[in-house]
């Protein structure tokens, strides 16, 4: 049950953040607030998860694995956004490579990444538990 909630509450997130990308706005600074309280809370469920599943080699190994992909998906969603100039302000706009790869893949790429974590026992690493690290 637990589990299922944290997978919803991911992927709750992930379409927040679609819609918001997706969408035309005014260029802005973002606040970094929402994505540093979901890795502070990622790394207390992780810490506490590890105190019934144990921290394995190949549970880092994963989770190293998984932590370049969001780097790497993130980077990439970066360097996809359109900018355009709409009445003399800077406006900004994913494209549909930018959703579809920049997090289909990363969600891919984490589902896999939990189906091989199961498969070698690595448990903590195929954890839902850390999902809000991911994201982060």
């Amino acid at each position: 049950m637990r589990a299922g909630l944290y997978a919803l509450g991911g992927l709750a997130v992930i379409t927040f953040f679609v819609v918001r990308q997706r969408r035309s706005d005014r260029y802005r600074e973002r606040s970094l607030i929402l994505p540093l309280a979901l890795g502070l809370y990622g790394v207390a469920l992780l810490r506490s998860t590890s105190r019934h599943d144990p921290l394995t080699v190949a549970s880092i190994v994963l989770l190293a694995m998984s932590v370049s992909a969001s780097i790497g998906f993130g980077l990439f969603r970066g360097r996809t956004i359109n900018l355009f100039v709409r009445d003399g302000e800077l406006w900004e706009q994913a494209s549909w490579r930018t959703i579809g790869v920049g997090w289909g893949g990363l969600l891919a790429t984490r589902i896999a990444l939990i189906a091989i974590a199961g498969l070698l026992g690595a448990q903590l690493a195929a954890s839902p538990t850390s999902i809000p690290l991911m994201i982060a």
